[in-house]
């Protein structure tokens, strides 16, 4: 492969950049990793509300389906 000046020369200012930018960025960077995980505990917590929630509403409707059925009323047994 030959060496191509030009590529060499763009690659060690692009290292250059990282590296005077990094203190700069880094805080950025930090910020939104810290609000990407509030975001996502939030949104786990909220999942399990809603599992919660939804497993609550089977529970009763099993215990609906177990529990014996009253008698109808008929209009005759009314009177």
């Amino acid at each position: 492969m030959r060496f191509h000046l030009p590529s060499f020369l763009i690659g060690c200012a692009v290292g250059a950049g990282a590296v005077l930018a990094y203190p700069r960025v880094r805080p950025v960077l930090l910020e939104v990793a810290s609000a990407t995980y509030r975001f996502y505990d939030a949104l786990m917590a909220r999942l399990g509300m809603a599992r919660e929630d939804v497993e609550d509403f089977f529970a009763e409707a099993r215990s609906r389906a177990h529990a014996p059925r009253p008698e109808p009323v008929t209009p005759a047994a009314r009177a």
